[in-house]
């Protein structure tokens, strides 16, 4: 069975801030692209691990323009779990999500923990759902929304599973993840790991993301492959202004926070030592007020 695995698309016609061009068209093209690389592949699966909209009350708009292009797919089925963007105050209930699973009842698989086919079995585990238990004599595929990283994205990061443990835990010959925006990839054995990340730069902090595809077919568990999403040049859709002054700002943190942490005559209050540090050393001003925020 030939499955084209995908991140979070996280669909939405709302501009977010810094980008410049027509994001809610940029949204609709990469769905386009997804759709149309499903076909040309031969796909009869394209997996999607959650937050499929960007919330659970999109306009009515988008919402038509998302059923209408997933009915078009025909035979070609969507197979989805619950992301925490597509819950309503942690409700499924009255949400577009579960509007498309009934608009979209012929393309759209939402909770499955059943056969596919005769040898394929899929499972979804949404946000903070249980993990089910694979079945023994199938290819199990388990489609989960929930943080799992290669490698921690923050250093202080909590609340979140290491993939080779995830894997070693959780015996599934396939696992798609979502929620982390990060692509990777891991492995134990023949069985694989698939974390696509995000479908779109929505933020500036995503301006060296690569939204990224992955082919997998159940007959050839080895030989999977990356699928690129065409995307245009960081300066064609962000307001490089800001980019450049936040870059310029977190490299102005990282530098205060280093000599911090190297200053060794402290006392037991961090609010004065905080004050004591930067009366003795040259901090940017911009610094100073996002910590006197802070504290405050």
């Amino acid at each position: 069975m030939k499955i084209l695995i995908t991140g979070d698309w996280h669909l939405t016609d709302k501009q977010p801030e810094n980008r410049i061009d027509d994001y809610a068209e940029a949204v609709l093209t990469k769905l386009q692209f997804i759709i149309d690389t499903a076909k040309e592949l031969g796909c009869c699966l394209i997996i999607q691990p959650g937050d499929l909209f960007d919330s659970p009350n999109p306009s009515y708009s988008l919402f038509s323009k998302v059923a209408k292009a997933i009915k078009r797919i025909h035979p070609i089925w969507v197979a989805t779990v619950w992301g925490q963007h597509d819950l309503r105050y942690r409700n499924k209930g009255d949400t577009a999500l579960k509007a498309l699973e009934v608009s979209c009842s012929g393309n759209l698989l939402l909770e499955l923990n059943d056969r596919f086919q005769d040898l394929v079995t899929i499972h979804s585990a949404g946000w903070e759902e249980a993990v089910p238990k694979p079945i023994d004599g199938k290819f199990n595929i388990l489609i989960t929304h929930r943080m799992i990283v290669n490698e921690k994205i923050w250093e202080g990061q909590t609340d979140f599973d290491y993939a080779n443990v995830f894997l070693l835990k959780h015996p599934f010959n396939l696992i798609v993840s979502g929620d982390n925006h990060k692509y990777f990839i891991a492995e134990h054995g023949k069985r694989l790991l698939v974390n696509c990340g995000s479908m779109m730069r929505s933020s500036i902090n995503q301006i060296d993301h690569i939204p990224t595809l992955v082919f997998f077919d159940t007959d050839n568990p080895e030989g999977w492959y990356n699928i690129d999403i065409p995307i245009k040049h960081v300066k064609e859709v962000f307001n490089m202004e800001t980019v450049i002054k936040t870059q310029e700002r977190d490299e102005k943190l990282d530098a205060f926070v280093s000599g911090l942490s190297e200053n060794k005559e402290m006392s037991m209050s961090f609010g004065d030592n905080l004050s004591v540090y930067m009366k003795e050393n040259k901090i940017d001003s911009a610094v100073k007020d996002i910590i006197e925020e802070g504290m405050r």
